[in-house]
């Protein structure tokens, strides 16, 4: 089985340094996940963010991401508290 890289952009990136080391833990493990297979964990998401895909965890963050398909590569873009969007 083939799996994907995944990368998480600096926005991403600072967002999640901003929460404690247990939220990060389970950011991991999520994004363990997302490594096998990013479209049956995620939901993909309608306009206007067609292309995007979102994953809950910890009941009250969002992950947001998109799949590169050819290049098998997951592009983490934000995590987000669900009150923030």
């Amino acid at each position: 089985m083939s799996t994907y890289n995944v990368r998480i952009k600096e926005p991403a990136e600072e967002w999640l340094n901003r929460y404690n080391k247990n939220i990060q833990r389970h950011f991991a493990k999520k994004i363990r996940k997302l490594k096998e297979f990013p479209e049956s964990h995620g939901k993909p998401l309608r306009a206007p963010l067609h292309g995007y895909w979102e994953l809950y965890f910890e009941k009250s963050f969002r992950i947001i991401y998109s799949i590169d398909l050819e290049n098998r590569i997951v592009y983490v873009e934000a995590i987000k508290h669900k009150d923030e969007f």
